[in-house]
C-alpha cells in the first residue's frame, strides 16, 4: 500500500501537507485538515480473514504491520426499533475500550509508530481519553489526558488504568483542548494527537460506515442517524460511504443545550459560529466550537441530510427504549436514536428503506447518570 499517495488538505485555504507532517492543523490559516488518498474500496481488496477493521486496510492511511489491534471492528449490526418502526442498531459501544473512538485510536496509534511519535497529549471527554490511553499502552506510547473536571469518572479511571497521566482543566471544552494545545507547544518531544482535530483517526472512524456496508449485503442504508459533537462519526461515516461509492441520508443529531451545528444548518451557513454550551447529559457531544466545522455541513449537503436537536427528557426516555430492548448504552450514544424518535414525532420525510442508527459509547461508562435516570 502507498502511504505517499495521502495527503492533508486545509478545508479553508486547500493548503497541502504530506502524511508525515508533524502539524495538526494548517498552518497557514488555523483550519482543519482532511485526508486525501485511495478511497475507493473493491470489494476485491477486502482481506476477509481478518475480522478487524484492518481488513479495509486498502483505504487506510496506516498499515496493520505498524500498530498492535485489540480486536477493533466488525461490531454488531442487529434489528431493533425505535418510535414503533424498524431500525438497525450499529452496536459500536462494544468495541474494545467502550466507544467508536477506538476505530480512530487504533489507526492514529499505528500512524504515530510509523513516523517514531512516542509521546501524545490529547483533551477528551471521556471516550477518546480512554481510547487513546488503551491504544497508547497496546502500542507503546506515552499518554497524556487533558479532561473536563466533570467528566464521568468511570471513563478516567479507565484511562488511569491503561496508565495515562490525567489533569482535569476547569471550564468548557475549549478550554481543555486549549490546555493540552499549550502543554504540547511547550513540550518538545509530545505531539497534540486531538481526535477533533486530527484527518488520520478520522479515517480509522470511518470504517464504521464500510461494515454497515458489508453487513447489509454490499448494500448502503437510506438513512443513518449519527451522534455529533466534534465531528468525527459523522464526518468519518461520510468517508466509509464515499469508499463504497453512495452516500446515504446522514443525520446530525446533537443536544439542544450544545447544538452548534443544528443552527447553523438551519441558518444555511457555510461554517459553524461557535456557542457556550449548556448542561446536557450527552456530554461527549458537548462540544461548541468543532473543529471540522466546514467538513460536516458539507457532508450534509452532499447526502441530502439534514440535523435534529434533542432535549434531556427524549434522551432519557430514548435510552429507556433502548435498555428494553437490551442495549446499554451512555446517554450521549443515545442522542442519534432520539434524534430518529424526533424526526418521526414531527412528521419528518426519511427516506423509505434500511435506517441505520450508530450507537457510540458504552453505559458502563457512566452508571452514575443511568443510576439517576432508572
Amino acid at each position: 500500500m502507498g502511504l505517499t499517495e495521502w495527503t492533508y488538505r486545509c478545508e479553508r485555504c486547500d493548503h497541502r501537507e504530506n502524511l508525515d507532517t508533524r502539524v495538526w492543523q494548517c498552518p497557514r490559516c488555523g483550519g482543519a485538515f482532511g485526508l486525501g488518498g485511495p478511497n475507493e474500496l473493491s470489494p476485491a481488496s477486502i482481506q476477509v480473514a481478518d475480522p478487524t477493521l484492518w481488513r479495509y486496510e486498502a483505504v487506510l492511511p496506516a498499515r496493520r504491520e505498524d500498530g498492535c489491534s485489540l480486536g477493533e471492528g466488525m461490531t454488531p449490526l442487529v434489528a431493533g426499533t425505535l418510535a414503533g418502526r424498524p431500525v438497525w442498531f450499529k452496536l459500536d459501544n462494544l468495541l474494545p475500550t467502550g466507544s467508536f473512538k477506538d476505530r480512530g485510536a487504533a489507526i492514529f496509534a499505528a500512524h504515530l509508530r510509523r513516523v517514531d511519535l512516542r509521546h501524545v497529549i490529547v483533551d477528551s471527554s471521556g471516550n477518546a481519553a480512554a481510547a487513546f490511553a488503551g491504544y497508547c499502552a497496546a502500542n507503546g506510547l506515552d499518554c497524556t489526558v487533558y479532561a473536563p473536571a466533570t467528566t464521568s469518572q468511570g471513563k478516567l479511571v479507565q484511562a488511569r488504568a491503561f496508565g495515562a497521566t490525567v489533569h482535569l482543566v476547569e471550564g468548557n471544552r475549549e478550554a481543555v483542548a486549549a490546555a493540552a494545545q499549550d502543554a504540547a507547544a511547550a513540550d518538545p518531544t509530545a505531539f497534540y494527537a486531538s481526535h477533533n482535530w486530527h484527518a488520520v483517526f478520522v479515517e480509522g472512524v470511518k470504517t464504521w460506515a464500510i461494515e454497515v456496508w458489508e453487513q447489509l449485503g454490499q448494500r448502503v442504508p437510506a438513512a443513518a442517524f449519527i451522534p455529533t459533537g466534534g465531528g468525527s462519526a459523522f464526518v468519518g461515516g461520510r468517508r466509509g460511504f464515499d469508499a463504497v461509492g453512495a452516500l446515504p441520508a446522514l443525520i446530525a443529531a446533537q443536544p439542544t443545550a450544545c447544538a452548534p451545528i443544528v443552527a447553523a444548518w438551519n441558518a444555511k451557513l457555510d461554517a459553524v459560529p461557535p456557542i457556550t454550551p449548556g448542561a446536557t447529559i450527552a456530554e461527549g457531544t458537548r462540544i461548541g466550537a468543532p473543529a471540522r466545522d466546514r467538513q460536516i455541513l458539507a457532508a450534509l449537503r452532499d447526502s441530502g441530510g439534514w440535523t435534529e436537536a434533542v432535549d434531556d427528557s427524549l434522551i432519557e426516555s430514548t435510552l429507556r427504549e433502548l435498555f428494553r430492548q437490551g442495549i446499554y448504552v451512555e446517554p450521549t450514544a443515545a442522542v442519534a436514536a432520539a434524534a430518529f424518535v424526533a424526526a418521526v414525532s414531527r412528521g419528518a420525510t426519511i427516506p423509505d428503506g434500511e435506517i441505520v442508527v450508530l450507537l457510540t459509547g458504552n453505559g458502563l461508562k457512566a452508571t452514575n447518570t443511568i443510576s439517576t435516570i432508572i
